[in-house]
């Protein structure tokens, strides 16, 4: 399979992005939904990289597991919040 230099390029850019994203200690759960989405999505994209080494292709899988389990997590608190609204139409603390 044959990738177009622009895709290559626009995959090693997402990539490093990943690997910036990996490296740095920050606290996914204080982030929106989005954003850790969006750190998936990079990891994904690093794993389509077909000169990805297999050490590293594992360690991107693992790393995407997790976030997507903190995805699970902050979607399941906001479906929770939900489930509590009040009559007068706001959120009740769970």
């Amino acid at each position: 399979m044959h990738l177009v230099k622009g895709n290559s390029m626009n995959q090693n850019k997402k990539a490093q992005e990943c690997v910036q994203t990996l490296d740095q200690d920050q606290p996914e759960e204080s982030l929106r939904l989005e954003e850790v989405l969006a750190q998936v999505e990079q990891c994904i994209a690093y794993l389509e990289n077909p000169q990805i080494s297999l050490e590293d292709s594992f360690r991107y899988y693992e790393e995407g597991i997790r976030k997507l389990r903190i995805c699970n997590e902050k979607v399941d608190r906001i479906e929770k919040q939900m489930l509590v609204i009040s009559s007068q139409g706001g959120l009740e603390d769970a």
